[in-house]
């Protein structure tokens, strides 16, 4: 019920209003691992690897779930919690206030899993906001902060009205903090998920605020070259990318590559894997 109020809460902003951040520091908590919570987790990833649609999307997020019931603090949990939400708001909602809840829960336990960081952590207990402390976040931590630049990119899209899009503009240079930090402390990570990600905020951002489309043609090309076994950036590229430039024939051709391609051989993790050549089979044909 509460997860459901803090959902409502920020749907109320993303009308139109001003889109506010309370921190999560009342559900943060050390890592405390048990054989039965390993346990659990060992079970949890094996159904998220052969997650497949709607439905044992969600039978993995409650087996993920299980696990914070036993660690509240499982790093490893609360952000495959925060991926599965992204993915089950794109992938498996339609309603843009569902989505707006899913994306608002995924930033939550992404935030719930920076605070692994004490440093971090200390920081926003002084009162400092999550993008003013991301200097502090390392290497441990660039699955927990791709994944809240993600769900707000997402949440902007998806869930926000055009009112509350021109109000919340700035929350694209918020993600693009985090996505800066894990270009620092890890280049080589994400397959070309980061790179995207900038590409996203360079594109949609005014200049005023960091907008740069030279630079996000930049970051579309070394999203690319990053991503040779991923799926994400040609479906990113195609769905995204060349839309915005009015590029049709391009963006189908990126599509329709990606739905003809061997799932196997893509390092995607298997549910998105299914998204991606899902999706690009609905807009390529």
């Amino acid at each position: 019920m509460k997860d459901l109020i803090l959902g409502l809460v920020l749907l109320i902003h993303l009308s139109g209003c001003a889109l506010k951040w309370e921190p999560a520091l009342q559900d943060a908590y050390e890592s405390s691992p048990t054989s039965h919570s390993r346990e659990l987790l060992a079970k949890a990833e094996l159904n998220f690897n052969h997650a497949k649609d709607k439905k044992s999307l969600e039978k993995t997020i409650e087996s993920y779930l299980r696990v914070l019931d036993i660690n509240q603090g499982d790093y490893k949990a609360l952000v495959a919690l925060s991926t599965q939400h992204i993915l089950m708001g794109t992938a498996y909602i339609e309603s843009p206030f569902e989505k707006s809840h899913y994306y608002h829960q995924a930033m939550r336990y992404a935030e719930l899993a920076m605070y692994k960081n004490n440093e971090f952590k200390k920081l926003i207990e002084s009162g400092e906001t999550l993008w003013g402390a991301a200097h502090v976040l390392g290497e441990g931590e660039v699955e927990a902060m791709l994944f809240w630049a993600t769900a707000i990119q997402y949440e902007f899209k998806e869930g926000m009205t055009l009112p509350g899009k021109i109000r919340n503009v700035d929350w694209l240079s918020y993600s693009l903090i985090f996505l800066n930090r894990i270009e620092e402390v890890a280049p080589e990570f994400g397959g070309g998920a980061v790179e995207f990600g900038k590409v996203i905020s360079y594109y949609v951002l005014p200049e005023s605020k960091g907008g740069d489309k030279q630079k996000g043609d930049e970051y579309m090309q070394k999203a690319i070259t990053k991503g040779e076994k991923w799926l994400l950036p040609r479906w990113a590229r195609g769905k995204y990318y060349y839309k915005i430039k009015k590029e049709d024939e391009k963006s189908r051709l990126d599509l329709m590559w990606v739905a003809n391609q061997d799932l196997q051989k893509f390092d995607d993790p298997f549910p998105w894997r299914v998204h991606f050549m899902e999706d690009a089979k609905k807009m390529s044909y």
